[in-house]
């Protein structure tokens, strides 16, 4: 007889309830993942309640030892947690759901996400959960849940879950446990098999980041692995994370890099976030490379070994992909596809394409190159390997790629998550009603509103500007690309703060912001 429990979906922070009950606040489910805060959090600004405790964590656990067995007719699932002081408490919690329900388990202890996806790999277990909140600040917490090897849950996957997590109706079994601790060098020599073909003469000096957090445990010594000499910068683990949130898309995160990489004559700089999927870069002279730049650099030498393929990218991702001459010269198709882990990892799958790229870091390498999943070690150890073969700096690697002028990814906090849908489906309609009526966007005609996640307005030139909303956290996402002038960047960026103004959204909700112009380069 299956065990029928109530799972709040609402309780008073530091009651009774909170401590004894199981709470999963609505929020926690995300677009393809979960994620939300333990204690209550303030930032620009707004206050995120919290969204789950311990006893919601061992629910999650049951409703997922429930959907394998029932979704998948899976019986044994492989557990990880990332690099913070409460991870693993929570990540016991939902260990015990899972195997109350009759479904064993193997904990593999706090590693990496794509370390949890090698470890499916390896056990080929198709079940999988990584207790982590990616980049996102102290007190955040989260849970990435695979659907098969290499497969993560999408929209469709999160909503049948969610409904079993309610449902209360959990099956009762005795699951078994086992402890692993040998994934870390199976996994670094799995990394340096697949890359050490790739390497050229060149001899590299690479300044390594993680920024505290969990990465630290592992990428300096990928990177070592490969003949490189490693400079380390805050890859001391310290889960209260004191430079920054481990976000490789953080202009601070990565301007403490570019200062060690001048300091030491490096030749790179290279990153991990918090849960390692994640990929960050700085060129020799310490200047922050974009990671869509860093994936066109990949997907340009991956053109000439494979040609006639497809590639994969995000919204947010620069529009150079679409007009490179190396890939043109490559057959090689581009293809958009919404701003997610989950989504470019499924739309390169189900496209076979030859990699998928997203603006945010997250690199996709398949065939004899990875194994489709997102992997920050990968990601640098390829990106250092192909490098051994130019004798050119990044600097100028970068420079031969169609130039353009981009913005940083800007996030501007909004009350909560149903507010950002609201704004981005009005400036939708907006922007959608201002390319019909011929209007103006930045001075330029438009070309095309390309609204397959949030609104990307293309103007004449192939310049734009994206707003959407953020799938893991009550933000606004902002970037703009300009293919003529650094003064249009700014101007795009101007027309859609012009919007945001009128919905309240003032420069206190940004996390950061553009400088001020400073003429053109």
């Amino acid at each position: 007889m299956g065990a029928k429990e109530k799972v709040l979906k609402n309780s008073e922070f530091k009651s009774y309830e909170w401590a004894d009950k199981p709470v999963v606040l609505e929020s926690m489910f995300r677009e393809y993942d979960l994620r939300n805060t333990i204690v209550p959090i303030e930032k620009h600004g707004k206050v995120v309640d919290p969204g789950v405790n311990i006893e919601g964590y061992r629910a999650l656990g049951q409703a997922y030892g429930k959907y394998v067995q029932e979704k998948m007719g899976q019986k044994k699932v492989v557990v990880s947690c990332d690099y913070r002081s409460y991870s693993k408490g929570m990540a016991f919690a939902f260990m015990m759901g899972i195997m109350s329900t009759g479904v064993d388990v193997v904990d593999i202890g706090v590693t990496l996400s794509p370390i949890l996806y090698f470890a499916q790999h390896h056990f080929n277990l198709e079940g999988g959960a990584m207790i982590t909140a990616s980049h996102n600040d102290n007190g955040w917490t989260g849970v990435k849940l695979a659907n098969g090897i290499s497969k993560t849950f999408e929209p469709e996957h999160i909503l049948e879950y969610k409904k079993m997590v309610y449902s209360g109706d959990f099956p009762e079994g005795k699951g078994g446990y086992e402890r692993f601790y040998g994934i870390k060098d199976i996994y670094l020599k799995d990394i340096l098999d697949k890359y050490k073909d790739l390497l050229g003469e060149r001899k590299l000096k690479v300044v390594v980041s993680t920024g505290n957090g969990g990465a630290g445990e592992f990428l300096p010594e990928v990177i070592r692995e490969f003949g490189f000499e490693v400079i380390e910068v805050h890859c001391e683990m310290d889960w209260d994370f004191p430079l920054c949130d481990p976000n490789p898309e953080n202009v601070n995160f990565l301007t403490d890099m570019g200062k060690a990489v001048l300091e030491n004559k490096a030749d790179l700089g290279v990153a991990a976030d918090g849960d390692g999927d994640r990929f960050g870069l700085v060129d020799e002279n310490g200047k922050m490379v974009s990671a869509d730049r860093a994936g066109l650099f990949i997907a340009r030498y991956l053109s000439e070994k494979v040609q006639d393929r497809n590639v994969v990218i995000d919204v947010k991702s620069t529009g150079a992909y679409m007009i490179d001459p190396v890939l043109k010269k490559n057959k090689i198709n581009v293809e958009f596809t919404k701003t997610g882990h989950s989504y470019v990892k499924a739309a390169s799958r189900k496209l076979d394409a030859l990699a998928g790229f997203e603006k945010s870091g997250h690199f996709f390498l398949r065939d004899k190159f990875g194994y489709g999943y997102d992997d920050a070690c990968l990601s640098c150890a390829m990106f250092c390997s192909i490098l051994t073969n130019y004798d050119k700096p990044i600097s100028e690697l970068i420079k031969e790629q169609p130039h353009s002028f981009q913005t940083p990814t800007m996030e501007p906090a909004v009350d909560d998550d149903s507010v950002k849908y609201e704004i981005v489906g009005r400036l939708t309609k907006h922007f959608e009603e201002m390319a019909k009526s011929t209007e103006k966007f930045a001075g330029r005609d438009i070309k095309e509103i390309i609204t397959v996640n949030g609104v990307r307005v293309v103007l004449d030139d192939g310049s734009w500007g994206l707003i959407r909303a953020s799938s893991n956290n009550p933000h606004l996402v902002i970037v703009c690309e300009s293919f003529s002038t650094k003064k249009l960047m700014y101007d795009i960026f101007g027309e859609i703060n012009g919007h945001l103004e009128k919905e309240g959204i003032t420069k206190d909700h940004y996390d950061q912001l553009l400088p001020p112009y400073d003429g053109e380069e």
